[in-house]
């Protein structure tokens, strides 16, 4: 069935709620959608013009398309629900998925290395988590290999030379022997005190080891274990929120705003904040049992909820209560539910973000596709970072700034490369991150959650090396381009063709980028050979160059003028003339 089939069959569609379903010319489903007016929704989809449009592709590679008519819209999202996890549509990003929090994972091997993994990952060992956002267990997993030097390679084999990250103090380096099974086995001992919350039993257990190797006169190892004793301890002091009655639990809180209502869930274990997640809902919207168990997939035995829970339909014949929690828990979920403590209070008032998100793209499906892909959470702030030459003239890089769904322009900057010379891209980039990346370490600029450097892995090599150097903790990424693979600090290599919103915003990103990096290099270029050319000109002064520069900002434009036209702006005829010859020469008209 062709567009105008499809435009044919609309008329037909009732101005009612309901759920619409898209097939391919095999009858397959290929797209499942709600709506509070069928006819309207339906006809949008219709309508799309934008190749680079979701709705434009889903109507480009349908066949045909029904629809169910329901009762209102909380029977809607139900069907729709039911419909996606069902047929499994390839133009559906969410609710088809199993993504789950990360967990960190301390391997059941001789020598034990710590990884991020799934709750559906079998891998045998450890398991610590959730965590939430996702992002907190990269920035653990970091921890634990700066704190106890943890191998990252995923299988041990024997080495001559350690590699990088020896050298980079992330490894002790058992691959080549440089440290014995029980001095492993004690960082590891240490790693776990640390991931369960024990660090001050393990703090003591340190010292009185750090004692004793000093009277063994064991300098170089007790030196080692100092600065880790340090380094432990300084941040669990900063990061430690002590709380004598609760110490393993998760809070939840939630606030109604205009018929809405924002949230917060912390996870607080042994007396340590391991992570947060903000979200947000709408209290007529249903929300299954399932739905329910997952939001409290982390409150297992022994593990206190805090808040305060409004059952599913409660509030319709009680008072609400002053701290309202939801109403979409059901009865016969199991949770002995505590009021939160008042010194616990003001942490959740601060940890609540207040601020809201805009996007002029799905955020739901972005954040979705992101996070099941790169097993991180979805970056607030991103800095896209491009280098623009034209045979190693008037060499510059741009900066952008894409921070919570648009472009920061007054956050953008444009570099001009000073201590390069010819054509060297990575040798430009160096220069350009070195700059950016100290003004970030000095506080100057704020931090990033994410790098985008436009080129390839020798790019993104000198990236990473230029943010170990400075200490930084975000992520950074380079793209490709014509091939639009995504290369990540972790060695991932990403086909982002393959998810179509990480290709359209990875691409939206870096052409940002090139477009604001080839406008100030055009600019420059421009300036220089205006500068060239009015030279040669006799009569033209800084004056009169002015008043050109003025009427006429692109250069070229002075090759099709008339001596009368530049005779009205107040250059002499002679002048005028010898201006026209001259730019007519340069660029032979």
């Amino acid at each position: 069935m062709g567009v105008k089939r499809l435009e044919k069959k609309l008329e037909s569609v009732p101005d009612l709620p309901g759920v619409y379903l898209f097939h391919d010319s095999n009858g397959k489903v290929i797209y499942v959608g709600k709506a509070r007016s069928l006819k309207k929704r339906i006809a949008s989809h219709i309508k799309a013009t934008d190749p680079s449009d979701k709705s434009y592709r889903i109507v480009k590679a349908s066949s045909d398309f029904d629809y169910v008519v329901v009762r209102n819209e909380r029977e809607a999202l139900a069907l729709e629900a039911e419909l996606i996890k069902k047929h499994l549509p390839k133009y559906n990003v969410l609710m088809k998925d199993d993504k789950s929090y990360p967990f960190l994972l301390i391997t059941d091997e001789p020598f034990p290395s710590v990884r991020l993994v799934r709750k559906t990952d079998n891998t045998s060992g450890r398991r610590f988590g959730p965590f939430i956002p996702a992002k907190n267990a990269r920035l653990t997993m970091d921890l634990i290999h700066r704190l106890f030097r943890l191998r990252k390679c995923r299988e041990l084999k024997k080495r001559e030379r350690p590699c990088i990250q020896y050298h980079m103090e992330r490894c002790c380096a058992p691959c080549c022997g440089y440290v014995s099974k029980k001095e492993y086995m004690e960082q590891v001992k240490g790693a776990i005190s640390f991931l369960e919350g024990n660090v001050k039993a393990y703090l003591q257990s340190l010292y009185e080891h750090i004692e004793a190797l000093a009277q063994r006169q064991e300098f170089e190892r007790a030196a080692f274990l100092r600065d880790q004793f340090v380094a432990i301890k300084n941040l669990y002091e900063k990061y430690a929120v002590f709380m004598d009655e609760y110490k393993d639990c998760d809070i939840f809180y939630l606030e109604e705003k205009g018929g809405f209502f924002e949230g917060i869930h912390i996870i607080v274990r042994h007396g340590i904040i391991m992570g947060r997640e903000n979200f947000s809902f709408d209290p007529f919207e249903p929300w299954d049992t399932e739905t329910v168990r997952e939001l409290f997939s982390g409150s297992g035995a022994g593990i206190d909820v805090i808040g305060s829970i409004w059952l599913k339909n409660y509030f319709e014949n009680r008072e609400v209560p002053p701290h309202i929690f939801a109403n979409f828990v059901p009865v016969n979920l199991p949770l002995n539910v505590k009021p939160i403590p008042e010194e616990m209070f003001k942490v959740v008032l601060q940890n609540k973000k207040r601020e809201k998100l805009h996007l002029n793209i799905d955020f739901e499906a972005l954040s979705s596709e992101y996070e099941s892909v790169f097993m991180d959470s979805f970056p607030e702030r991103v800095e896209v970072f491009d280098i623009s030459t034209l045979q190693g003239e008037a060499t510059v890089a741009s900066c952008v700034v894409w921070e919570k769904g648009r472009f920061v322009k007054k956050d953008y900057r444009r570099y001009r490369i000073k201590t390069v010379s010819g054509i060297n891209d990575y040798a430009s980039m160096e220069e350009v991150l070195t700059r950016r990346f100290r003004s970030i370490k000095e506080g100057k600029v704020k931090m990033p959650s994410l790098i985008l450097i436009d080129g390839g892995v020798g790019q993104l090599n000198v990236a990473i090396r230029i943010k170990e150097l400075f200490g930084l903790p975000f992520r950074v990424f380079s793209i490709a381009k014509r091939e639009e693979i995504i290369y990540t600090d972790e060695g991932e290599v990403v086909e982002t063709r393959k998810y179509p919103y990480l290709f359209r915003f990875f691409t939206v990103l870096r052409d940002e980028a090139h477009r604001f990096a080839i406008t100030y290099n055009r600019h420059l270029r421009s300036k220089k050979l205006k500068k060239s050319i009015f030279d040669d000109v006799k009569g033209l002064g800084m004056k009169r160059r002015r008043i050109v520069e003025k009427f006429y900002p692109d250069i070229k434009e002075l090759a099709t003028v008339t001596v009368d036209e530049l005779k009205q702006i107040g250059i002499p005829e002679k002048v005028a003339y010898r201006l026209i010859e001259k730019v007519r020469e340069v660029y032979g008209e």
